[in-house]
């Protein structure tokens, strides 16, 4: 190739290269994107929440004595009331016991009034010098022996009382009887388990908050100020009553990195049984909240941005840290403000600095 055509070839390349770049310039500065001017709103912001529910008091009735079950009183599934019998072991050998030992007591008391009286005639002898002063302190030491008897006894006879009235097991408080495992005649041991005692007139839905979960609420007081607490059931309805937070334990769970919460729900008509699951939904208004869509965003090395808008129409990629996440909108706690542009979608084809063109405002 001559030196001529060596000339003529660059020439035709540079005017390639600067018809390209001018057709790409063009393309950049004509590319229409929608754009979101940010304004501030209240909204509405849920936590939700796997969770076990439990009655407010659920107790296990075991027998206390050891025996054959005489008599049952209640029915299984049951509402029953403070106080109500519920079972009544057989106390047989138990009033045997009873006699025998008011029986001894009987003697011993006995054995008391005979030392008090050898001791008053002892006392009266002594004085009068016709006896020794250790003679008297013998009979002292009798009397002693007999009313010490005279203890044991009437402690004896108490606690065959007891075991007598552990005979009849009786209901605790207002409540429902579960599942009843032993029958009339059954012979049970001491601390066999009779039925579950629940009390249901108001419920405990538990939950744990994950730690950072925990600190994020606790530092914008939503532990306290929350706006409203549902329950839904595993059929997805959701309960009628509305329920209180309580705190349920006062340390993080190091093994799990959560910390149990409770909340207390009304329940009259004992609709919900102990052992139920269900899900929370912890709802508490947020005050001048700066939301975005999630299209909007993009995400570079676990660092969340969006592009900006200025005046020249020229983009700026911004960092961004995202609070709470909704549907499909993200809830800003820093890195935009009220007034703010910023692309509302279509950013993964824009570099930063590229200038753009309105197409409309949302």
């Amino acid at each position: 190739m001559n030196t001529k055509n060596v000339i003529w070839c660059s020439i035709a390349l540079l005017c390639a290269l600067s018809c390209g770049e001018g057709k790409q310039n063009k393309t950049a500065k004509n590319k229409e994107v929608p754009v979101l001017q940010i304004s501030e709103k209240d909204t509405l912001i849920s936590n939700e929440f796997v969770t076990d529910i439990q009655a407010k008091r659920n107790v296990e009735m075991r027998a206390r004595i050891g025996g054959i079950i005489q008599k049952i009183y209640v029915n299984e599934g049951q509402f029953v009331k403070r106080g109500q019998p519920l079972f009544k072991i057989n106390d047989a050998e138990l009033q045997m016991d009873l006699l025998k030992a008011n029986a001894t007591l009987k003697q011993v008391r006995a054995d008391v009034k005979i030392a008090e009286v050898e001791l008053s005639q002892i006392k009266s002898l002594h004085s009068k010098k016709f006896v020794a002063s250790n003679e008297l302190e013998l009979v002292k030491a009798k009397l002693s022996s007999a009313k010490a008897r005279n203890a044991f006894a009437e402690a004896e006879r108490k606690t065959v009382l007891q075991k007598i009235g552990f005979s009849t097991v009786v209901a605790p408080f207002d409540g429902v009887i579960d599942v009843i495992p032993h029958k009339d005649g059954s012979l049970v041991e001491k601390g066999t388990l009779l039925t579950t005692l629940s009390q249901l007139g108001e419920v405990y839905a538990y939950f744990s908050i994950p730690e950072n979960k925990y600190f994020e609420l606790l530092k914008n007081n939503k532990l306290k100020n929350h706006q409203k607490i549902e329950l839904t059931l595993p059929n997805g309805m959701v309960y009628q009553f509305k329920g209180s937070l309580q705190p349920a334990e006062s340390e993080i769970d190091r093994a799990t990195g959560s910390i149990q919460y409770k909340v207390l729900f009304p329940n009259p008509d004992r609709f919900i049984k102990h052992g139920t699951s269900g899900k929370l939904s912890i709802s508490d208004t947020m005050e001048d909240a700066v939301i975005i869509p999630q299209k909007s965003t993009f995400s570079i090395q676990d660092k969340t941005y969006v592009y900006l808008v200025d005046q020249e129409n020229k983009v700026k990629m911004t960092n961004i840290k995202v609070g709470a996440t909704l549907s499909d909108s993200y809830i800003v706690d820093s890195g935009l403000k009220k007034g703010d542009v910023l692309i509302a979608e279509g950013s993964q084809s824009l570099k930063n600095g590229d200038v753009v063109k309105v197409k409309n405002q949302l």
